[in-house]
Parts: C-alpha cells; sequence; structure tokens
C-alpha cells in the first residue's frame, strides 16, 4: 500500500491563508460574449414570425395570440430557462400563466343617444349618430336603456389634497354629468368621480378654446369591437366623447363660455336630459402570460428576483379585415427581451433570480401584468425587486431612447440611475421624455406594489395602432442596442450589493 505524502506544516499555510480571503466580489459587468449574442439579426428573426400575417395581429384571448405565446415559450425551452407560470395537476409548473377575460361587445341595432335641451317652453332635441356626433370612452359597456337629466360640472375634478372639488353644491345622484375633457384631470378619474356620487353616465366635451375631440377611427367607434376586462366586466357607468358641433352646440345653449364651474346666472334654466340605449355581447376568453425563469446563484439573493417584461399582444383584425401585425408595438420588445433571456442563458449564474414575463392584454388595460402583478407566479419565499420593460423600442432616432420614470416623478429609482450608464455603453442617449406615457405602461402595475421599475420606449410614430406597423419598417439594430443596454442593466441589479431601490419615497 502506498504510503500517504505528508505536506510540512509551512506549505499548508498559503492555503489556509488563501481560504480565509475575502471571496472576490461579483463583476457588475456582464459578459462581453453575452452581450454580443443579442443581435439586430436574431430580433429580425423573431419579428418576421410575431409580426407576420399568420398571427393575425396577436390580438388578447384570442387563438392568435396563443400562438405567440407557444413561441415563446419554444423559446424558453430551448435556452433552458424553468418554466415559471402556474403548477398543473401533475404538481408541475408551466410557462404559462392563465388568466380569464370577458368581451363585451356593443351592438349597432337599436343604438341611440338622444340629447334634449329644454329652455321655458323651447324643447331642442339632437339625435346623435355614433361616430360622426359621439365615441364611446373612455369607459362604459353597459347594457340598458337610460332617461335622465344632466348636470354641468365644469372639468369633473375632485382632488382632496388640493381642495379641489367640481361637484361641490352639486346634485349627481341619478343624473347625467356633462364635463370638459382632458387636462386638468384624466378623463378615465372624470367618469370614476362621477360613478361614486351615483351619476348615471358621463358626457364629455372639449372645453372652450380648446382642441375638439379626435375624430374616431373605425376601431374607436366601439360597434363589433369588444371591451375587454378582466374576469366579468365591472358595473360602470357609460361615457360618451361628444364631437365638437355637438359639444359647441350644447355650451352655446348652456351659456358655457369659460371653462367655469358652473354656467353664468342667466341660462341656468337651461335644462339637458340624456336618452341612452344599447345592447351588449358578452363572452368569456382564456388568456395568458409567458414566464421563464433562471435562478440566482447566492442562496440568499436568489429569493430576491428581477423582472424583464413585455407585452406580446396587439390590436388584432379590424371590421374590413386588416391586420394589425404590431412589429414596433410590441414585436420589438418582445422580441428584445427574448433576447434578453438568452444572453442570461449564456452567461453564469448571477446572484438573483431572473424571471422574464411576456403579459397580455396590454392593449386591453394593461390586464396581463395587472393579473402576475396581483397573482405572482414565483418560488415560495421570493420577492420582486425590479422590473426592467420593453415597450415600442424599434423606431425613431437611433440614437436615443426615452425612459421613465424620471428624476421628476416620485417612483425614481436606482435602476434609472444605472440606465444611464447602460445605454451610453451602447451609444444611447437616455431621454426623459415618456413620463406621459408611465401609467399607461406594464411596468406601473409594478410601480403600485412599490417595485422600482424602468420602462424604455423609443416613441410614437406615424403607425403607431395602424396596420402600417411592419416589421420592413423596424430598425431592428436600435432594438439590439437597446436590448443590450437593459441586459446590461439587469445584471448590474442581479449582481449588485443591494437590490435597486427608490431615490425618494412614493407619496
Amino acid at each position: 500500500m502506498k504510503r500517504p505524502t505528508l505536506l510540512a506544516p509551512a506549505l499548508l499555510i498559503p492555503a489556509a491563508a488563501s481560504a480565509q480571503a475575502p471571496a472576490e466580489a461579483p463583476s457588475l459587468d456582464p459578459p462581453p460574449a453575452a452581450v454580443q449574442s443579442i443581435t439586430g439579426r436574431e430580433i429580425a428573426g423573431h419579428l418576421r414570425f410575431l409580426a407576420s400575417d399568420l398571427l393575425r395581429g396577436r390580438e388578447a384571448g384570442t387563438a392568435d395570440a396563443r400562438l405567440a405565446a407557444e413561441y415563446l415559450a419554444s423559446n424558453l425551452t430551448a435556452i433552458g430557462a424553468e418554466p415559471m407560470g402556474e403548477t398543473g395537476r401533475d404538481g408541475k409548473r408551466s410557462y404559462f400563466q392563465r388568466f380569464m377575460l370577458e368581451a363585451a361587445t356593443p351592438q349597432a341595432e337599436g343604438a341611440a343617444l338622444t340629447l334634449t335641451i329644454t329652455y321655458g317652453q323651447s324643447r331642442r332635441k339632437i339625435a346623435c349618430a355614433l361616430g360622426s356626433d359621439y365615441a364611446y370612452g373612455p369607459t362604459g359597456v353597459v347594457v340598458g336603456e337610460i332617461d335622465a337629466p344632466a348636470i354641468f360640472v365644469g372639468f369633473g375634478r375632485v382632488d382632496a389634497e388640493k381642495g379641489v372639488d367640481d361637484y361641490a353644491g352639486k346634485f349627481a345622484k341619478g343624473s347625467f354629468v356633462l364635463a370638459y375633457r382632458g387636462d386638468p384631470g384624466e378623463n378615465a378619474a372624470k367618469v370614476r368621480a362621477a360613478a361614486e356620487r351615483g351619476a348615471l353616465g358621463v358626457l364629455l366635451i372639449a372645453p372652450p378654446g380648446g382642441s375638439p375631440p379626435p375624430t374616431p377611427s373605425p376601431r374607436d367607434l366601439g360597434f363589433g369591437r369588444p371591451r375587454v376586462t378582466l374576469g366579468p366586466a365591472p358595473a360602470e357607468i357609460p361615457a360618451f366623447t361628444l364631437a365638437a358641433p355637438i359639444g359647441e352646440s350644447l355650451a352655446a345653449a348652456l351659456g358655457l363660455t369659460a371653462p367655469d364651474v358652473s354656467p353664468p346666472e342667466a341660462d341656468r334654466n337651461t335644462k339637458l336630459g340624456v336618452h341612452f340605449a344599447h345592447a351588449v355581447r358578452r363572452e368569456p376568453r382564456e388568456d395568458r402570460n409567458v414566464v421563464g425563469f433562471f435562478p440566482g446563484s447566492d442562496p440568499e439573493k436568489a429569493k430576491e428576483v428581477v423582472v424583464f417584461s413585455a407585452h406580446y399582444d396587439h390590436e388584432g383584425v379590424d371590421e374590413k379585415g386588416e391586420i394589425y401585425n404590431g412589429s414596433d408595438d410590441n414585436g420589438s420588445g418582445t422580441s428584445g427581451i427574448l433576447e434578453v433571456a438568452q444572453a442570461f442563458a449564456a452567461a453564469p449564474r448571477p446572484a438573483r433570480s431572473v424571471l422574464f414575463l411576456w403579459v397580455s392584454g396590454e392593449e386591453k388595460g394593461l390586464l396581463g401584468s395587472k393579473w402576475f402583478a396581483d397573482h405572482p407566479t414565483l418560488p415560495e419565499g421570493s420577492r420582486i425587486v425590479a422590473d426592467i420593460n420593453l415597450d415600442m423600442i424599434s423606431r425613431n432616432d437611433p440614437a436615443k431612447i426615452g425612459a421613465t420614470p424620471s428624476p421628476s416623478l416620485p417612483d425614481y429609482n436606482t435602476l434609472v440611475v444605472d440606465a444611464a450608464e447602460a445605454t451610453r455603453a451602447e451609444g444611447l442617449e437616455m431621454l426623459f421624455d415618456t413620463d406621459p406615457f408611465y401609467g399607461r405602461t406594464d411596468s406601473y402595475n409594478f410601480a403600485a406594489k412599490g417595485v422600482p421599475v424602468i420602462f424604455f420606449f423609443a416613441g410614437l410614430h406615424e403607425d403607431y395602432h395602424k396596420p402600417t406597423d411592419d416589421v420592413e419598417k423596424a430598425d431592428v439594430e436600435k432594438a439590439a442596442r437597446v436590448a443590450r443596454a437593459a441586459f446590461r442593466l439587469g445584471w448590474k441589479a442581479a449582481q449588485a450589493p443591494e437590490a435597486p431601490k427608490k431615490v425618494r419615497a412614493r407619496p
């Protein structure tokens, strides 16, 4: 038997010292090869499928969107990402998180909106035609028939902190509310305020001197286009935006020459009545988010999860059969996150876990991201510490990218601070010009839970929400640069000693 070799104590000292030395700090810079694996050529390949006519615009809750979801899941399988969707009856997770929608489609037959202006013995009726005289929105798909008086409430604002209440001294219960649309205040908030006070509906008109409502497109008119909500559609009051001629007639009849809360004394005897009727067809739809996961390498930090998100749904097919392929919106962000996932697959595992989330229902009101934020599918004991969202990243100036929240918003955080360096490394100038879109992006549902977020967005363009948003117009190299910047940023968030945090507290 071979006698074991004994090492001299002096030879053991360096090894012991080495074992006691502090571990090398994890690199905050991602492996160069992983960064360079994100290419415009591969993004173009994804876009050619996702934005093809085969997928018919990927409308939420349709077989076309499910085909897109299967494509995303197959890519996650190919790179070895763990499924992190719902758990099936067999105890195994899938890549899908299913949720139910309800589609409520207004029916044209029998629809009516009639306004009656009464002054003393004089009565004038205005029969409004959908499309030319009014459009549905911002809320309201309601079955039924309503006859009610209307009251004027100025801009319809209610803000206790600012001491503003346009309903002061007014009784809205059982009435329609006539209000000025737009600033100050969001239209949806005006409708909520009216509903909270018992109003039966809302009519929105342009304020004196304000820009008239835009002419509604065929997709805005409501009939034949379902309004999709999470689960059964909530009980809401109908809301209509009146075209300029109708709004001007009402303003003149009521003596509204300035954006005052009350009409002049002489015109208070003028009464407005509203007759409204229409029917709605309702149907349930199943939709799904797609979720992939790479666990972190640090036993403690792995409980903290960095999320990369993008919505993969778009507008589908219109009544004329035109397909809204949505190459930029949001085939570009969807493809970008696919590339980021591939880059993480090619790199050593960072300290924190990384989750890739493609949500549906964004075009219907951020529905998929709300469902995930309310029902996150995570390993037990884990929590989300960041969300990096990509939406519309392949158009406009090739050297610039928008980001939000900016330093002027209360949700400003260290992700946004670090993004300046990440975008600069990819030759991009980061602009804080997208704050108006902050509440319209999926990241906002994470921010509402207190999660630090950043939303990368290249801006609107002439093909936004039109059938002409096709892959041929995509700047895939710009999309690749944005995706590489997002990867750099996410890598740092997953490796840094501390998780991302807000620079100032949310009020």
